[in-house]
């Protein structure tokens, strides 16, 4: 039997799982907060018209029009920077909107004698196109605005996680450039997902992104050795089964060997297994062990002992056969 020490070990063993790089998931984590401009949007100011007036008849017509303020159009450049009149080049990408109207409005300070009333937002998003396959209601490429490259809205885009379940989700990114990013061949990011369909973290997504939401495979549990049925029986994600029932999944204990032992065998995260035997039975009553849990992935075997195996002995040896004895002629005459 085992001892206090490799009874600990066993309780604390654990299945092997995907590993979850938590400072990964971390660097690409959703950023919350006012959407920031990136390259390739599309801005409308809308300010006095005289603001955008650079010549003398521009700004004589300004002066005399009836409505205060125009929009202005400007698309943000690749290098983050915009274009507005009289001031030139400006870096805006990474800033807020808020931010980008106070940093016109103190830009153009210079220029007017009160303080200009500016407005900005983004009149076109920029897209990006990603890719998600697997236990998804419609896998496919999608079309993502800047403020939508999010695992939750490509997984909305693509009718959400199929009715099966998903058990992980891995983003594969490629063609990016640094220290720190993942290619093609690097190992992706793995998201292990909770209640069969949910993701337990949201995730900012990156142009080229391919998202792949793995399905759900029923673990098993194992039951083999001196039982009725041996065998490989479903363990559901809610379900807690402990040696009790899965001998009784099993058929029960074979009523000739009438075992009083059971071992679980229990794979653990380094790959190794632990193995800890339990007596069932003692002086006749049930013990206390047939409540042990078990987990998925463990293998529960009614071994042989010397008990079974001379109770298994003595029936082939010693059994009474009954029947009788009929001829041909009892049979047709």
């Amino acid at each position: 039997m085992p001892t206090a020490d490799e009874l600990e070990a066993f309780e604390q063993a654990r299945s092997t799982v995907p590993t979850v790089d938590m400072d990964r998931i971390q660097k690409a984590k959703l950023k919350t907060g006012p959407y920031r401009v990136v390259a390739g949007d599309v801005l409308e100011f809308t300010m006095p018209a005289l603001l955008q007036a650079v010549t003398a008849k521009e700004v004589q017509a300004a002066q005399t029009r009836s409505e205060a303020d125009y929009p202005y159009l400007c698309r943000v450049r690749d290098s983050g920077e915009i274009v507005l009149p009289a001031i030139g080049s400006m870096d805006v990408a990474g800033l807020s909107l808020s931010q980008i109207e106070q940093a016109v409005t103190k830009a153009y300070a210079g220029y007017v004698v009160l303080e200009p009333s500016v407005f900005v937002r983004v009149s076109e998003f920029k897209t990006s196109k990603v890719y998600i396959t697997g236990a998804v209601e419609e896998p496919g490429v999608y079309t993502l605005q800047a403020d939508q490259m999010t695992l939750s809205c490509l997984l909305t885009e693509a009718g959400g996680i199929a009715e099966a379940g998903a058990a992980l989700v891995r983003i594969v990114r490629s063609d990016q450039t640094g220290p720190e990013s993942l290619t093609a061949d690097s190992e992706p990011i793995l998201l292990p997902v909770v209640n069969t369909n949910i993701p337990f973290q949201d995730m900012a997504l990156e142009e080229g992104d391919t998202v792949l939401v793995e399905q759900t495979q029923m673990p098993l549990f194992s039951v083999l050795g001196l039982v009725n049925k041996p065998g490989n029986f479903p363990y559901p994600p809610n379900a807690e089964y402990n040696l009790t029932q899965a001998i009784a999944y099993a058929g029960g204990f074979d009523p000739v060997a009438e075992p009083r032992y059971a071992t679980i065998y229990r794979l653990t995260e380094d790959g190794s297994v632990a193995r800890v035997p339990f007596q069932l039975i003692q002086k006749g009553e049930f013990t206390e062990a047939l409540v042990t849990p078990i987990r998925p992935g463990d293998v529960v075997a009614i071994e042989h002992t010397p008990r079974t195996r001379a109770n298994a002995m003595i029936h082939n040896l010693v059994r009474i056969n009954t029947g009788i004895y009929i001829q041909g002629r009892d049979l047709w005459d």
